[in-house]
């Protein structure tokens, strides 16, 4: 079995014991970005991605992480800002603390981590389109922000757009850090996005995955949500799973060249054994 595989292999059992939790409690949850680009392209994993995201409606999610430390397995850990100082992220990521991951993007000492998938909460929009991008600003101005407090962690090698870029090249010349904490940034990120409630709103989703805004999508796209074959299981996706690859990513069927197919992570250790390669 390859280290992708072995990889999948763990991220599959995570998501098992949070979708038994959710169906425990009644919670809702969708697979998001790549994970529901992967159902429908190619009834599991992207072969060469190595994350699951799923998104939990606000109300859901808050309550999910009240449940999930005590009822997921032992050697799974529930990590977020509010959880974990040194945690870099806003969003909640499920570890399998028994399995040992490189970062590839990442050149330093934080390079090491565990498998993992990230849960992401699924808030509203305002209606109103000035509002709404008023309220986009805000929310990428303070994910910016706390972003810059940790710059070695920036990927370099993502696609930016010119204006992000020369952001990012003034921003980076700016002490941040010495300015604010990442902490305060999170805190009010969280403030931002629980302010909008999903009910009555037309645009919905998650503005903290990697396409930001283009992950705010109609909410008739998410609907009540269908199921969908996902490896050796079903997982529950978009309603309108067509329109929301379309609008996320574009002509969606069409396989990336080799050079665009990034993987995150390489497995170095399960269960205490080292997976050689």
């Amino acid at each position: 079995m390859g280290n992708m595989d072995l990889l999948h292999q763990v991220d599959l059992n995570i998501v098992k014991e949070v979708v038994a939790i959710c169906e425990k409690h009644g919670f809702t949850y969708f697979m998001l970005g790549g994970t529901m680009l992967g159902a429908v392209r190619h009834k599991g994993f992207i072969p060469w991605d190595d994350d699951i995201d799923l998104g939990i409606p606000r109300i859901d999610y808050e309550a999910f992480l009240k449940v999930a430390p005590k009822e997921l397995s032992s050697h799974l850990k529930v990590v977020n800002y509010r959880t974990d100082p040194d945690y870099h992220y806003y969003i909640t990521r499920i570890l399998d603390t028994e399995t040992k991951v490189e970062e590839e993007r990442i050149g330093n000492e934080n390079r090491y981590t565990n498998a993992s998938i990230d849960i992401f909460p699924i808030d509203g929009t305002p209606n109103n389109e000035i509002l709404r991008k008023l309220y986009f600003f805000r929310v990428l101005y303070h994910r910016a922000l706390m972003s810059l407090c940790y710059k070695d962690s920036i990927d370099r090698k993502r696609p930016r757009g010119t204006a992000e870029k020369i952001l990012l090249w003034v921003m980076e010349r700016i002490p941040v850090e010495k300015m604010t904490t990442p902490h305060r940034q999170k805190e009010k990120i969280d403030r931002l996005l629980k302010s909008q409630r999903i009910d009555g709103a037309k645009y919905i989703g998650n503005i903290m995955g990697a396409y930001r805004t283009k992950e705010i999508v109609p909410a008739e796209f998410y609907g009540k949500g269908k199921m969908y074959p996902f490896e050796d299981i079903e997982l529950r996706g978009m309603e309108l799973a067509d329109e929301y690859l379309t609008w996320t990513y574009g002509d969606y069927m069409k396989l990336p060249p080799e050079d665009k197919r990034k993987t995150h992570f390489k497995i170095l250790e399960i269960h205490g054994k080292k997976i050689e390669e």
